[in-house]
């Protein structure tokens, strides 16, 4: 825990060293210089099943990558042979039909499907070079590296200020005084600070849906994620409060790297730099395959597989 704690409160430093927070932290660090990790972008899979694509050169640096990844609940497969890259501070939409493995994929990004039983994979999913599911990987520790945004708002039933201090204080966070700082920046970034600044003691169920889930934002942000997965943020809201959402994602992917489900192609196409497409094999088996990933750009206007072009023309889906 106090591994965690340290993490946590050096992060929170090294993020914030532009605002005009007092310094409550006094580290010594010795910074070496990072190896360069770009890379070329490739796939592990038969070029038959996926149509691949050579990022620009400022966009090669990437935050994650999915291996030859496969996942099955028992004896049912969902998943096959997903391989991608996750490009840093970019926004990755994954789209498909209803049914083929997007939020299984999310979720496989931060170890959440391991809470379903009789869960097993193949292949490996990267993060940062590491292998998330390598034998002896801290989940919690992933876990707050990945966060997490659900489809419907789930504040939990405590103080708009307990909400977004419960991250910080489950890893031991205790002084009132950061925490004051973590929960008035988490609530800047998510564009709610001026909403609610004067009234964070009341409850975070009595906000608006639009509100509460810029409020399950802040609570991501609030424990300094390096990724944030939104498995279809905006489904639940109305148009304006899905508008604030879309712009708030724009405004954090300079700090964050940020992977979407979404079905509503104008969303996709509005707010996400990569595009990964999704199909069911076949019928029968209704596993879930990748069959395109690229800008997005690309994607929606000149897809390289037919079936990605009949998808987000509206032929079919």
């Amino acid at each position: 825990m106090d591994m965690f704690l340290d993490t946590f409160l050096l992060d929170f430093q090294n993020r914030n060293s532009h605002h005009n927070f007092p310094s409550l932290i006094d580290y010594s660090v010795t910074e070496t210089a990072e190896e360069d990790k770009t890379k070329k972008v490739s796939f592990l899979v038969p070029a038959s099943q996926i149509d691949s694509f050579t990022p620009s050169p400022q966009d090669t640096k990437y935050k994650a990558s999915i291996l030859n990844f496969s996942l099955f609940y028992g004896k049912f497969q969902a998943l096959r042979n997903i391989s991608m890259d996750i490009m840093a501070n970019k926004i990755t939409a994954i789209i498909g039909p209803s049914g083929c493995g997007k939020s299984t994929l999310l979720r496989s990004l931060n170890r959440m499907n391991d809470l379903v039983p009789n869960i097993r994979i193949q292949g490996q999913i990267l993060l940062e070079g590491e292998n998330i599911y390598a034998p002896g990987v801290d989940i919690v520790g992933v876990r707050r590296r990945v966060g997490m945004v659900f489809q419907r708002p789930n504040p939990f039933p405590k103080s708009i200020y307990d909400n977004i201090a419960y991250g910080p204080r489950l890893y031991g966070m205790r002084r009132r005084a950061l925490l004051d700082e973590i929960v008035e920046r988490s609530l800047q970034q998510a564009a709610l600070w001026d909403e609610v600044k004067d009234k964070l003691h009341h409850s975070g169920m009595a906000l608006s849906g639009g509100q509460q889930q810029r409020l399950c934002i802040a609570r991501a942000l609030a424990v300094q994620p390096e990724m944030i997965l939104m498995d279809e943020p905006a489904s639940a809201l109305d148009p304006v409060a899905t508008l604030k959402i879309e712009e708030l994602m724009q405004s954090l992917k300079s700090e964050y790297t940020i992977v979407i489900v979404t079905h509503n192609m104008q969303q996709a196409a509005r707010v996400s730099d990569y595009t990964a497409f999704m199909m069911i094999d076949n019928p029968q088996n209704r596993t879930g395959v990748l069959v395109e990933y690229g800008p997005t750009a690309q994607v929606f206007t000149n897809p390289q597989n037919k079936q990605t072009e009949d998808y987000v023309t509206g032929r079919f889906g």
